[in-house]
């Protein structure tokens, strides 16, 4: 822990927005470089002689701006000059590398499905789809959308039902319609990267919950309602992302109970949800009054399609509508007619059938080889816990020097949770199941091995 001292006489404003401005200018100048700790609340409290509380404001404040990140029992020090949400993009393999870093669709010949569908809309009335339209789509397609689903084990209604750019899309679209801008959002403590950053966008305070082998624990959440009061709860039921949980439907029955008796508005991201090949009913059947639900065509059937759907609670349609409206005014009409070929065609389902097969090889690969990894049939992902003594960030450096890209579990850290030490493996974004072989025995390798001496201990 740095015993750097801010002098605030230079700033103008309030004592903590002095402060705020004291750690951007030393982060800016050098004094303060990346991976630096700061003194705790009440030491720098005592040394500027201020309030506790006054400390406090500021650090959330320079967390909230990006400058710092916390952690409950870990401290708080400087961001890494890339912060974790800017980082996750899409990495590309070459002949060396290896990337088991983003939950990508297994590359399938698509081009061969989705050529003869282009040539058919281009031989009807192109100029049609090429126009603007209504931000729903038409009732035709979304009856054909609610008709697919339902033969999945997911209800809704064709009036219920929007088309969004992706599941990524839908969330933004969730925290405009329900105007949860600056509320308190509880979730997963390990959460999607993509939900987080809208939330921060958005300047809402993001609750991480504790989880267990189901995901979400009832009573932990049922005693964050009673402390605090929260508008959204996001969460992931099936194949939860990163450590690929699945709830029970007991666990799913708790879950909406306790959100009926607090009031909560729970989004529930089922974008993985369609793989496996036993599926459990979603929360939107349980509750559709209260629960929306995001799927997408990205990862089951083209991810470039980017088309996703929105199951919305009757009472928040209009607020989707015009959150649509603001947000991009529309999915592109070519592009939705384009998914509704592959559904009406009877070509999405032999897309997920094929990514269920090699995703069930690559799973046996895992378990050969990493057999303390977890993983669910039909997952793209795993999670693999480290044993002592490797800690998260240490291993993504080894894996990244043998030319194998994981993800580590702080990217999914939600608010000041805890990370475990733990890492993602992406089982479905190399081409081969050769390649994920090959990287999955140099992890291996590295976990035979002791983590790098850090000579800072």
């Amino acid at each position: 822990m740095t015993i750097w001292t801010p002098h605030l006489d230079a700033f103008e404003g309030p004592l903590y927005l002095k402060l705020v401005k004291a750690i951007e200018q030393a982060i800016h100048d050098g004094t303060l470089a990346p991976e630096t700790r700061l003194p705790t609340h009440r030491a720098l409290a005592d040394k500027l002689g201020v309030t506790v509380g006054t400390i406090t404001r500021a650090y959330s404040e320079a967390e909230r701006r990006g400058l710092l990140a916390a952690r409950v029992g870990h401290g708080t020090w400087v961001r890494a000059a890339v912060d974790p949400v800017d980082e996750w993009v899409i990495r590309n393999e070459d002949n060396q590398r290896i990337e088991l870093w983003q939950n990508l669709p297994i590359p399938l010949d698509r081009g061969a499905i989705i050529k003869p569908m282009l040539m058919e809309l281009a031989d009807g009335d192109l100029n049609a789809l090429l126009g603007y339209d209504k931000e729903a789509g038409r009732p035709w397609q979304r009856q054909l959308f609610v008709d697919w689903l339902a033969t999945l084990g997911v209800n809704s209604r064709e009036e219920h039902l929007l088309f969004s750019h992706g599941a990524q899309h839908g969330i933004m679209l969730s925290l405009l319609a329900t105007g949860c801008v600056g509320e308190t959002i509880l979730c997963e403590g390990l959460s999607y990267p993509g939900m987080l950053g809208n939330a921060r966008q958005l300047k809402n305070q993001v609750v991480g919950l504790p989880l267990d082998e189901e995901g979400l624990i009832p009573a932990t959440l049922d005693a964050a309602c009673r402390q605090r009061r929260a508008k959204l709860l996001y969460l992931t039921p099936t194949l939860q992302n990163p450590t690929t949980a699945v709830m029970s439907p007991a666990r799913r029955e708790a879950i909406v109970a306790i959100a009926r008796r607090h009031d909560l508005l729970i989004i529930e991201d089922d974008v993985n949800g369609l793989l496996p090949e036993a599926t459990i009913p979603p929360l939107v059947n349980l509750a559709p009054e209260r629960v929306i639900y995001l799927g997408s065509l990205a990862k089951i059937a083209c991810g470039g399609l980017r088309v996703g759907f929105v199951l919305t609670p009757p009472h928040l349609r209009n607020a989707f509508a015009q959150a649509m409206r603001l947000s991009s005014w529309m999915v592109s009409p070519l592009l939705i007619e384009l998914a509704c070929k592959l559904v009406s065609q009877h070509q999405i389902m032999p897309l997920i059938e094929q990514q269920r097969r090699i995703l069930a090889r690559r799973g046996e690969l895992l378990r050969h080889l990493l057999p303390g990894a977890r993983w669910h049939p039909g997952s793209m992902h795993a999670w693999l816990p480290l044993p002592e003594p490797w800690r998260s960030q240490e291993f993504v450096e080894a894996a990244n020097a043998l030319d194998v890209g994981v993800a580590s579990g702080e990217h999914f850290a939600a608010g000041q949770f805890a990370a475990p030490q733990g890492v993602r493996l992406s089982l479905s974004q190399p081409a081969t199941d050769a390649r994920v072989a090959e990287g999955l025995e140099r992890l291996a390798g590295l976990l035979r091995s002791a983590p790098p001496t850090n000579p800072l201990l």
